[in-house]
């Protein structure tokens, strides 16, 4: 029963899908050269059968004149009409003649039965004494033997008295192979059939089948397949497909190690862009610090002090609020320098700077405007407040020793940014107020009460 439904799902459906690329054109040229050959073939061998049955009814014609002649002579010698009639009857039955006639000396016809062809090329239906007109034949060509009948006496003379003739046609050799031909047809049918049954399993499972796998297998490989299983061909046997799928899973292998090491570069460039990247932006936050901050003390610097006051004025501007700006002094210090020379001089910086750095408030902001003179801006502080945060300062640093030089004192000059101040006209006052207190004796405070008019100040002391 799994043949015939084979049969009905193959002749319905056609061949798999799969099968209708190389493997399907491959069959159907395969199937088509043999069917070419296979009929060829097959015309062949029926020409061949039908020469041959042709051939064997000429010979029978040709054997009628040895079993009939004599009797036919005899007949015709007695002028016995009904002995012919009965001779002629007789052949007739015979299935290689359509039919017989006789003609006596003169060429008139003494009797005549079936189908026969005059010179003419018209064929008669003789029955009995009649004849009529036949259809000509349509398929078959008719053709005659013409025997002489001669008596030879006792004196062995001879006497022509006549002749007769055997009609035949060559549709009774097709007649008689007729069976043979079918059998050949049926025979070269059926091997046709079962050879496309053939090839069709055979090219499916040794060529269609494995090229799908192979298409699959490439249609699903992919950077995320290629650790997946090799390719196994699913056909017996060891053939070129095999060393096809052998060379995929070769190249499979080397993509693979490829991706891999990619991936790895990759990571490995990563990293190292990572890493390159934190190193910049580490030393692009070092340059920013060595651009805003004094190397000795660690402060900002001026250039720093310059954009944190603009900054800072701006704001108090725009929101009304005050902003103060003191002005340090370490007292004396050329002294410092000129007895213990710079080194020295630089720790009282570095410690000088460290005791303001700890005793202002977290909003202020501290930075070394130049040499041994260190800026102080303190947003939303009055005056008042500001002098009062200076003279605590002055206090603390009077109470404490420095290295190598023991305490020492400092002067503050105070200043308070005025609606529409500019701010260099904000650091003069606070510096001309620094120079006063140099100027009444060093170690105080003093606070610059409103705009004045500028005046040159000589360069103060130390």
């Amino acid at each position: 029963m799994a043949v015939p439904r084979l049969v009905r799902r193959f002749f319905a459906a056609g061949p798999p899908a799969r099968d209708r690329a190389l493997a399907g054109r491959l069959m159907r040229v395969i199937f088509g050269c043999y069917v070419v050959v296979a009929v060829g073939l097959t015309a062949l061998q029926m020409l061949v059968a039908y020469r041959a049955a042709s051939q064997r009814l000429q010979d029978d014609v040709a054997a009628l004149q040895r079993t009939f002649s004599p009797g036919i002579e005899d007949a015709m010698w007695r002028y016995n009409g009904e002995v012919l009639r009965g001779i002629l009857t007789g052949m007739r039955e015979i299935p290689a003649v359509v039919g017989v006639e006789v003609l006596d000396e003169a060429g008139g016809r003494v009797q005549a039965i079936g189908t026969v062809t005059d010179a003419s090329g018209r064929i008669w239906h003789i029955g009995g004494q009649e004849a009529a007109p036949s259809v000509a034949r349509s398929f078959g060509t008719p053709f005659s033997r013409t025997f002489p009948i001669v008596h030879i006496d006792g004196n062995g003379r001879r006497y022509p008295i006549g002749s007769w003739t055997v009609h035949s046609d060559d549709s009774i050799a097709i007649e008689q192979v007729k069976n043979t031909l079918y059998v050949i047809l049926i025979n070269s049918a059926i091997k046709s059939v079962m050879l496309w049954f053939i090839f069709y399993l055979v090219i499916r499972t040794m060529v269609g089948r494995p090229l799908g796998q192979i298409r699959d297998y490439l249609a699903r490989i992919d950077a995320d397949t290629l650790a997946a299983p090799p390719l196994t061909i699913e056909a017996g046997g060891r053939n070129e497909l095999h060393a096809l799928a052998g060379a995929l899973n070769t190249m499979r292998d080397r993509l693979r190690c490829a991706f891999e090491e990619n991936a790895a570069l990759m990571r490995d460039l990563r990293e190292m862009n990572a890493t390159l990247q934190d190193r910049i932006a580490e030393r692009t936050r070092d340059l920013e610090t060595l651009a805003h901050t004094d190397l000795l003390t660690g402060l900002f610097n001026r250039r720093k002090l310059d954009e944190a006051l603009a900054e800072a004025a701006e704001r108090a501007c725009s929101s009304g609020t005050p902003l103060a700006l003191i002005l340090g002094d370490v007292d004396n210090f050329k002294a410092v320098n000129d007895r213990y020379g710079h080194t020295i001089g630089d720790q009282v910086l570095v410690a000088f700077a460290a005791l303001l750095r700890d005793a202002v408030r977290p909003s202020d902001i501290l930075g070394r405007w130049g040499g041994e003179e260190f800026m102080l801006l303190c947003p939303v502080t009055d005056l008042s407040a500001a002098a009062a945060i200076a003279e605590r300062l002055r206090q603390r640093v009077e109470a404490t020793a420095l290295p190598e030089v023991g305490p020492r004192t400092c002067s503050f000059g105070v200043a308070v940014l005025a609606p529409g101040e500019s701010t260099d006209s904000l650091v003069a006052r606070a510096d001309a107020a620094l120079y006063r207190c140099k100027r009444n004796g060093r170690n105080r405070v003093e606070a610059s009460a409103g705009l004045q008019p500028e005046v040159e100040m000589p360069e103060r002391a130390a």
